[in-house]
């Protein structure tokens, strides 16, 4: 038969080999769907969208809170950092002692046994407040016990085990020929690793080129983006829960994991609550001037999602809110919490609800956290994060058949003071 002959069919929707039922591309999902015989030609283009969706939250932009302060950098990848609380602490009576009497012109004079961890806090001539608010001075301390006197005319009150007593002040006397009170700092030693991160995929040389010259979608940009985009999470999920320490890897290699904000907590006893729903406005409201250390006006970050941020909602505004006829906008939810000296912004982090990057209790897991206190940190000469293709066979000096795509980066974490943040798991 010549190339140009004609073949005779009769017309009708289904009737072989046209019509259609007939008139599908190849590999047409049609095929399988249809209960009749149709058919499949290679003059038909199979119609497929150019963009492939990406069907991630949106909410996952949380992921910015990463950089949302400059990344510090420092030479090693570990490093350890100081800081020094208060200079007072409340000082805890290991066994108390009877209240002495009031005597007119009189200075009475008592033993307290102190807490060990309270003994470092104290030195002579330091004027003390007891419970009830009477006060004394101490004039001698011998290893867990101090001496007390009164003021003189004045009483020392009852002081059973575990009463806490406060430093009020120092005093000095006129004439004095020494100095009773030395003191220094303490400071607490902490320290991280700065742990690294990879993210890569591999194409055959001549399969890359078919795609570039034939593909039909933009998977090889997705692809990509993908990569950069779970790096992301990596960095997210290892922030707020990476564990510190040492990982034996394939073959026996070794790494540095850093230590994200929750281990940080828990490991320096940041105060946490695991309230209901219903009691959750006083646990916040009790932790929160509770671990008050920022000056007036200061403001720290509820991280949750939005499920719990809501709950928030639910207690400080709805049960205010009202409507006039007008209104056709009901806005339910809060950006931000004031009370006392102390503003509470609300950042949403669904990330908290996926359970392929966090446990399930995190879906109902609140973070107050001051983030004045928490930065990033780098190793100093390389990159934060870093992306790049590998060389392929040709005239670029290399044999190999294939190319690698990958994506780097690098996170630590330095927290000062755990003790100004705190979180709640809501029951």
């Amino acid at each position: 038969m010549s190339a140009d002959a004609s073949i005779a069919y009769t017309p009708g929707a289904q009737n072989l080999p046209f019509g259609l039922a007939n008139t599908n591309p190849q590999a047409s999902n049609y095929q399988g769907d249809s209960v009749a015989n149709v058919t499949e030609s290679n003059l038909i283009a199979k119609e497929i969208k150019r963009a492939i969706f990406d069907s991630a939250p949106a909410q996952y932009n949380a992921l910015k809170i990463l950089y949302a302060k400059p990344m510090q950098y420092r030479d090693s990848d570990e490093f350890e950092y100081l800081e020094h609380g208060f200079g007072r602490s409340v000082l805890t009576v290991a066994t108390g002692a009877a209240g002495v009497g009031a005597i007119v012109n009189v200075s009475g004079t008592q033993d307290y046994i102190m807490e060990a961890a309270s003994i470092q806090y104290l030195g002579v001539n330091l004027v003390i407040s007891f419970p009830d608010n009477s006060t004394g001075v101490i004039t001698d301390i011998n290893v867990n016990t101090i001496t007390v006197r009164s003021v003189v005319g004045l009483a020392l009150p009852l002081v059973n085990d575990g009463d806490k007593l406060s430093i009020k002040s120092t005093i000095r006397g006129d004439g004095m020929d020494s100095f009773e009170n030395y003191e220094r700092i303490a400071t607490i030693t902490r320290y991280n690793y700065v742990q690294f991160f990879l993210r890569a995929c591999r194409w055959d040389r001549v399969e890359l080129q078919k795609y570039i010259n034939k593909g039909t979608t933009d998977y090889l940009d997705v692809d990509r983006k993908h990569k950069m985009k779970q790096l992301r999470v990596d960095l997210f999920a290892a922030l707020f829960n990476g564990e510190k320490g040492e990982y034996i890897l394939k073959g026996g290699l070794t790494a540095k994991g850093m230590a994200g904000i929750y281990p940080s907590m828990l490991s320096a006893g940041s105060a946490t609550a695991n309230p209901t729903v219903s009691g959750l406005q006083s646990a916040f409201e009790t932790l929160a001037f509770k671990t008050n250390y920022k000056s007036e006006g200061g403001t720290r970050f509820i991280y949750g999602t939005a499920e719990m941020l809501h709950e928030f909602s639910k207690i400080y505004k709805q049960p205010g809110l009202r409507y006039a006829p007008q209104h056709h906008l009901a806005d339910l939810e809060l950006d931000m919490i004031k009370f006392g000296t102390m503003n509470f912004v609300l950042v949403p982090c669904e990330l908290f609800r996926e359970q392929s990057v966090f446990p399930a209790a995190w879906q109902r897991r609140l973070f107050v956290l001051d983030q004045d206190t928490i930065n990033p940190v780098c190793m100093s000469g390389i990159p934060a994060m870093d992306a790049g293709t590998t060389l392929t066979k040709g005239n670029r000096g290399t044999r190999e058949d294939f190319q690698d795509f990958y994506v780097e980066a690098q996170l630590s974490l330095e927290f000062n003071n755990p003790l100004g943040s705190f979180y709640m798991d809501i029951a």
